[in-house]
């Protein structure tokens, strides 16, 4: 027969003590899968937020630019010489 130095009701104690340390593990890298995939629905939001904002930033610039390509605003008026 063999002897164990450990008596079966400290192994079952430590076996308990391991197995609830692996689910506190678990259950943190739970929680930072969980955060990281809110951070990244909310990445997604303002990234779609911001490219509609540059959209109609380029769309203003190029209003801007086709208003100033046209010319006046119904004035003639000589260009200056200024060499």
């Amino acid at each position: 027969m063999l002897k164990y130095s450990v008596s079966l009701a400290q192994r079952v104690t430590e076996l308990e003590r391991r197995d609830a340390q692996h689910d506190k593990q678990i259950k943190a890298i739970r929680d930072l899968v969980q955060e990281g995939m809110r951070l990244l629905i909310e990445t997604r939001k303002e990234g779609r937020a911001t490219r509609k904002e540059l959209r109609a930033i380029a769309t203003n610039v190029r209003d801007l630019t086709d208003s100033l390509r046209r010319g006046s605003n119904g004035h003639n008026k000589r260009k200056l010489d200024l060499q």
